[in-house]
């Protein structure tokens, strides 16, 4: 059974914002662009380098 990933609230209304429809998608993203997205910070640069050595 796989483990059920949490993202941050900060994280899923960015996503919504830029409607980016699920996690792989987000995490496929390169880390420049996704710096040059607006409403993306370090913070959240943090959880998406986390979440990528997850899977």
């Amino acid at each position: 059974m796989k483990k059920e990933t949490i993202i941050s609230i900060e994280l899923q209304r960015f996503m919504e914002l830029h409607k980016i429809s699920n996690l792989n998608s987000l995490l496929q993203i390169e880390d420049e662009i996704l710096l040059e997205m607006a409403g993306f910070g370090w913070r959240m640069m943090r959880e998406v380098l986390e979440l990528r050595e997850l899977n």
